[in-house]
């Protein structure tokens, strides 16, 4: 029996396993560990739970999106520049504000977009208060049977009166949202209804009304900034003229007489002092010309002279007649000689002339000696003045000082005064001037595409989470109830080599090649030195058709083989039938010919379970086991006994332990780890431990 059939080759995908393989002790705890082509696997394995996830997400999202109505989204753009337009110099409200105010300023203008005031405005304004949704209750079926349960359930309501504009607010804060981008002064007001022409015109209504706010804000700020100066006006005017009543009275009382706004003995005072000081320079002027007159009196003629000489138009006359008479007397001198009675005659005249020039010197020697006397006398008297004024200057000087403070009292009062007159007729015109530096920079137009639902993005995304929901379902029920995934796994729990790696249990070459080389590694492994084989195999609960195939293909490749095959059907949980079978060969009830059926198309000869109705004891001894095995050893080289999941076929340990061999069949991905422990500790338990495992439809590890 144990021989190798040298035209069948082992396929690559084998995981050959040479006899001898240590034993390991036996795990009493599954494996959670996975690799990552084991988690494809487990995917692949519970595709249907993963795909019918998403496909019912996908279809519960996409019946959402069909049934919920569209929604249009209207935005309009509003910039705000906390720097206000400076259209007079002494504004209400300046807007010279740091970076960091600017933004906190901006800040506080969306809370005042979203504020009663503004949206009151544009409720009146798009007519809210009548719009269905708004101020009107929609015509709602659901909503309605939801009153109506609720009414049957807690009792009817007391009927209260319901405010349309309060109800427009509330609904459009819900369908409000006012942003403002980071670092920038740009305000974005959006609003969501089921009418994109509706959206808009909301939109539109609520920017406007923020800009109309602003300037009615400002407008009232002026106004009862002017109201407030203007009763402050009425006390600073009262305390104006009371101040300058005392100012008066107190002048009156002490004589302090102004005029052009000083008092009268100052300007007599500086007048005189002005006109002391011109009358020293004036007496000092005279003196020096008397002086001088004095010192050019005898000398010659033409050796200098004075500017009043000079300025004299006598003294100029005589002095060219004196000239002419020197040049003549030159001439004569020349010509006739120096005792000539015609050079004496001019001397004479000359003498003449001079005494007339010194005649006319001494008249005006004379007055400028009048004037100098005259210039002292007048300095005398000014100064005499003078000294009077100042005593009386001393006296007043006291009264000076209290009268100076009056005066800045007055001035004081004075000024506030004009500063708040001002100030009121400056914020009176302000009344009618919008000083904002706030305006829209992109209206709302009604938008052509709705913004909800988004119908492809939304079923896209219920697919992809409803696989990864599928995902995670697949894995934690993996998690829950792991099973094998690999044949280093199956080796691990089964304690026991793999003997092949079958892709499937159909009848094809490369299983024909499998199952061959799994019959001949049992056969070398066995120990025995008979020619036959008996073959227990066994599975866990959920593998049964699988271990039936594994059967029915060793069993065809034997038979190809050229062995004979028996087939025992040792499956206890099976009802049992009419006709023989194992149980009855036990007993001694049947021959093993009488009970023995063959295949017509495998040439498998095959043995049924047997009647189950009698008491399984007395059939499965030892002693019937051991003869039975015996008497089918000895007519086929291949006995493969089905023993069904041996966790739940316990009565089977005779069979167990007669039989060479023990095979178990797993499935990749699917045989449960808790079943292959359960049947590895039954096993061993039963003393026939697992002599080798065939996973189907795994991979090569």
């Amino acid at each position: 029996m144990a021989r190798i059939d040298p035209n069948i080759a082992v396929a690559t995908w084998l995981t050959p396993v040479q006899p001898g393989y240590p034993e390991r002790p036996s795990p009493s705890q599954p494996e959670t560990t996975a690799e990552f082509g084991d988690l494809w696997r487990i995917l692949w394995r519970r595709k249907r739970l993963v795909f019918g996830t998403a496909l019912l997400l996908g279809l519960l999202v996409l019946a959402y999106a069909l049934i919920t109505p569209s929604l249009y989204t209207a935005a309009a753009q509003i910039l705000i520049d906390p720097r206000d337009r400076q259209v007079v110099s002494n504004d209400v409200n300046p807007g010279a504000l740091s970076p960091d105010g600017g933004i906190a300023q901006v800040e506080s203008q969306v809370r005042v977009i979203e504020s009663d005031a503004v949206l009151g405005r544009a409720v009146a304004q798009a007519g809210l208060e009548k719009e269905p949704g708004f101020g009107v209750p929609q015509d709602n079926p659901v909503l309605k049977a939801l009153a109506a349960l609720r009414e049957m359930i807690t009792g009817p309501k007391a009927e209260r009166h319901v405010d349309p504009r309060g109800r427009a607010l509330d609904q459009l804060r819900r369908r409000l949202a006012v942003k403002r981008a980071d670092k920038v002064f740009v305000i974005d007001v959006v609003v969501t209804t089921t009418d994109p022409d509706l959206s808009a015109r909301i939109v539109n209504a609520i920017a406007n009304a923020y800009l109309a706010d602003q300037t009615d804000a400002r407008s009232d700020a002026a106004r009862r900034a002017a109201g407030d100066l203007r009763g402050r006006l009425d006390e600073l005017r009262k305390a104006v003229n009371v101040a300058d009543k005392k100012l008066e009275d107190y002048k009156a009382r002490n004589g302090l007489i102004a005029s052009s706004g000083r008092l009268v003995n100052e300007q007599q005072l500086t007048d005189l002092n002005t006109r002391l000081v011109a009358a020293q320079a004036r007496t000092a002027e005279a003196k020096a010309r008397l002086q001088g007159i004095r010192s050019a009196r005898g000398q010659p003629v033409g050796s200098g002279a004075m500017p009043e000489a000079v300025q004299s138009s006598a003294i100029d006359r005589l002095r060219g007649q004196y000239a002419e008479l020197a040049a003549k007397e030159a001439d004569l001198r020349t010509n006739l000689g120096e005792r000539h009675p015609f050079i004496a005659a001019v001397r004479t005249q000359m003498q003449d002339v001079r005494r007339l020039i010194d005649a006319e010197l001494n008249r005006i020697a004379g007055a400028a000696e009048t004037e100098a006397q005259r210039a002292q006398a007048n300095e005398r008297t000014l100064t005499a003045e003078l000294e009077k004024l100042q005593r009386q200057s001393a006296v007043t000087a006291q009264s000076s000082v209290q009268l100076r403070e009056l005066e800045r009292e007055v001035e004081a009062a004075r000024s506030v005064y004009n500063n708040f007159l001002v100030r009121a007729r400056e914020i009176k015109e302000q009344t009618s001037i919008d000083s904002s530096n706030a305006r829209i920079i992109t209206a709302a137009r009604p938008p052509q595409d709705p913004s909800w639902p988004p119908r492809l993005i939304l079923v896209a995304a219920a697919l992809a989470g409803g696989l990864g929901l599928g995902a995670g379902l697949a894995l934690t029920r993996e998690y829950l109830a792991p099973t094998v995934l690999s044949s280093r796994q199956l080796e691990r729990l089964s304690n026991a080599p793999v003997v092949s790696v079958l892709p499937g249990a159909r009848p094809s070459r490369a299983n024909a090649a499998a199952a061959g080389f799994t019959l001949d590694h049992l056969a070398a492994t066995s120990g025995s030195r008979a020619p036959s084989l008996a073959l227990l195999v066994t599975s866990g609960k959920a593998d049964d058709a699988q271990r039936r195939a594994v059967i029915r293909l060793l069993a065809s490749v034997a038979v190809g083989r050229g062995d004979r095959v028996l087939l025992v059907d040792a499956d206890l949980r099976a009802d049992g039938s009419g006709t023989g079978g194992l149980l009855d060969v036990l007993r001694s009830e049947q021959s093993l010919n009488a009970v023995t059926q063959t295949d017509p198309k495998s040439g498998v000869r095959r043995i049924g379970l047997g009647d189950t109705q009698k008491p399984i004891r007395d059939a499965l001894t030892q002693a019937n086991i051991e003869r039975f095995i015996a008497g089918v050893k000895g007519r086929f080289e291949l006995v493969i006994i089905d023993g069904g999941v041996l966790t739940e076929n316990l009565r089977l340990g005779p069979l167990a332990a007669a039989a060479d061999r023990l095979l178990l069949v797993a499935c990749n991905g699917t045989t449960r780890q808790s079943d292959l422990i359960d049947l590895v500790g039954t096993s061993e338990t039963l003393g026939r431990p697992i002599s080798g495992s065939v996973l189907l439809g795994g991979r090569r590890a």
